[in-house]
């Protein structure tokens, strides 16, 4: 039965990093298991096999290829597993010889990686075995490990044959013959092969593990692959209070079919335990049996899209997975699907466990999962994590006094937002700026008066080396305003400030090139428009000295003093300068630091005012035109 908090730790280059989460208590991803059980998932490339150890017993699911060599049916690689590949289908007559081939290459090549891992860790005997469905990638170490683990009293369970001239009616025959050479009376624990709810019990004395059956497969005649996979043996495996899956090749069909009939055994099951099977009590606090601790995931991590087809944000499993709910999952394989470059486990498959630690043998090698009972240790390092992403909701765009602000809710696993423009609905997006998780706000103040614009907006997450997005929120249609008093765009005036100028440089983010030092800016006070994180978590912004644009500025050098001179705004409006007493008020040459005359002859006129200027006293100036011509800097109190 799951527990209610979670205490991981993870191992990461050897070593032990210490993450704690209250998600599930009692139970831990310990520092090391030191009880008697103990999973190890073994490394054979996009094949699968799992050795389960348990109070002195030993079970084996799957032995499936050894290499990745043999995989691809590398001639120099084991030679039973290339010819195994290579015969993938037989007529009657051909069944003879095509046993005496395998019995005579299984004598030339009695090893491959599964039982040199079985050698090395000293095992001399395997008590059970389980095939979970007839393909190589899962059955074709079987013959080695059978000729040198199997003994008397091992079982084995074997889902049915495909049919009468189908090669794994021979590849059966054969293990059967060598089950038989060992001594075994009754070589396959079932010829119907087990039924959901059938168990057996793997340990000696009172340390054992219930392993347990939920699915059995059909002989219906020759079927496809898919077919096949979805007819996998599904095992539950309870020891003490924990709890794991283990799935074959189950693809959607098979996993939706699991999900129907699982209620089912679950009743049954109970009923037994209500009857007297002591072995069953537990379950009679389960009310799904199909959530566990750790999950295998099923076809090595696949997609297993199914009826959803590939456009589906989820992966096929979606429903398996939200049912298992496994805090650890386990995965077979190589890493390579061989599908144009997909990887595996397919990111779909990621994101749909993001709250599960992923522990791959394609990037561990071999993985050991060990507990005594409450505590779960993996010795390997997690994945990655892949997200969901949502796309940023309640995004509006509204005309400000300043341009479009810009509003969006929150997006849980957000590490950036991505904010851009069209100048139509079908016009490419233009970047305006990445913004850090807790920033879901923007306001745009760079636009041109009466234009129409889009906005978009897409939350961001970097893993694996590269960038992943959301879907995009697009804004109504907006025309730009006409600036108002504040100025539109800039935001700041602060000084560039450093002893180490030269070590700082101006960037230009549209050309994605490093322009010049700051040296000659230090001391400078500077006007700052908009704001850009570089790398993450580098905060620059957009500057301006006199008027002239000098690049996107580091802000660890900028200082809230303002001890000069500063201009404070871009723009262009229209007002009336009409105070009472005009002849009080001077034009002002910043540049000359000069006083040019009275503003007498400007009363009650009309001026266009361009942009504006902090004097350390704290008056503000604007920049002012009559009918075309400057006329200076003018007093802001002069306009009413």
């Amino acid at each position: 039965m799951k527990k209610i908090f979670i205490f991981v730790v993870s191992v990461c280059m050897g070593l032990g990093v210490l993450f704690s989460e209250n998600i599930f208590p009692d139970k831990v991803h310990a520092e090391q298991g030191d009880g008697n059980f103990s999973i190890n998932v073994i490394s054979v490339g996009n094949g699968e096999s799992i050795l389960i150890q348990c109070g002195g017993e030993n079970m084996l699911i799957d032995a499936g290829y050894s290499t990745i060599e043999e995989e691809k049916g590398n001639g120099s690689a084991n030679a039973l597993s290339k010819y195994l590949m290579e015969n993938g289908q037989l007529c009657n007559d051909e069944r003879s010889r095509f046993e005496e081939e395998v019995k005579r290459l299984a004598e030339e090549n009695p090893n491959n990686t599964v039982t040199n891992f079985l050698e090395n860790l000293g095992i001399k005997e395997i008590d059970h075995m389980i095939a979970t469905h007839p393909h190589y990638d899962h059955i074709g170490g079987f013959i080695q490990v059978i000729k040198r683990y199997a003994g008397a009293d091992t079982k084995v369970w074997w889902s049915q044959p495909l049919s009468d001239n189908s090669y794994f009616v021979a590849y059966q025959s054969i293990l059967r013959d060598m089950l038989f050479e060992k001594g075994a009376i009754d070589p396959f624990y079932s010829c119907n092969n087990p039924q959901p709810g059938d168990y057996i019990m793997l340990g000696k004395g009172n340390d054992k593990a219930r392993v347990l059956f939920l699915t059995s497969s059909e002989n219906d005649g020759a079927r496809g692959t898919e077919e096949i996979n979805n007819e996998s043996l599904v095992v539950r495996v309870d020891y003490k209070n924990t709890s794991y899956l283990f799935t074959g090749d189950l693809q959607r069909e098979g996993q939706l079919r699991l999900l129907k009939n699982a209620p089912n055994v679950l009743s049954d099951l109970q009923e037994r335990a209500l009857n007297g099977d002591n072995n069953l009590k537990d379950l009679l606090n389960v009310t799904n049996i199909l959530d566990v601790d750790v999950l295998k995931l099923p076809h090595h991590g696949m997609l297993n899209l199914g009826n959803l087809g590939g456009s589906s944000k989820t992966s096929g499993n979606i429903e398996l997975f939200n049912a298992a709910h496994p805090s650890i999952s386990l995965v077979s394989t190589n890493g390579d699907s061989g599908m144009n470059n997909y990887s595996l486990p397919g990111i779909r498959t990621r994101r749909d466990l993001s709250y599960s630690d992923i522990y791959s043998t394609a990037t561990n090698g071999n993985l050991k999962v060990t507990t005594d009972g409450t505590s779960i240790f993996v010795n390997g390092s997690p994945l990655e994590k892949h997200y969901h992403l949502e796309k940023p909701q309640n995004f509006s765009a509204d005309i400000v006094s300043n341009g479009v602000e810009l509003k969006w809710s929150p997006v849980e696993n957000a590490q950036q937002y991505r904010v851009y423009y069209q100048e139509s609905p079908n016009d490419e997006w233009h970047w305006i700026s990445n913004l850090s998780p807790d920033t879901t706000h923007y306001t745009f103040d760079d636009g041109i008066k009466g234009k129409k614009y889009w906005f978009v907006v897409r939350a961001s997450y970097y893993t694996d080396g590269a960038w992943y997005h959301s879907d995009a929120n697009f804004s109504n249609e907006i025309t730009y305003p006409a600036p108002s008093k504040e100025f539109s765009g800039f935001h700041a005036a602060r000084v560039f400030e450093s002893p180490n100028a030269s070590k700082y440089w101006s960037y230009a983010p549209y050309r994605d090139v490093w322009m010049n030092r700051m040296t000659k800016y230090n001391g400078k006070a500077l006007l700052l428009t908009r704001q850009m994180v570089k790398d993450g978590n580098t905060t620059y912004y957009s500057a301006y000295y006199n008027g002239k644009w000098v690049g996107y500025v580091n802000s660890y050098a900028l200082k809230n003093t303002v001890t000069k001179d500063t201009y404070q705004g871009w723009g262009t409006y229209e007002d009336t300068f009409n105070t009472p007493n005009p002849a009080k008020y001077w034009r002002y040459d910043p540049y000359k630091n000069k006083w040019l005359g009275t503003m007498t002859q400007y009363k009650n006129k009309k001026l266009d005012i361009k942009r504006q200027l902090a004097k350390p006293d704290g008056s503000m100036y604007y920049s002012a035109y009559y009918k075309g011509k400057w006329i200076g800097y003018v007093n802001s109190w002069g306009f009413q």
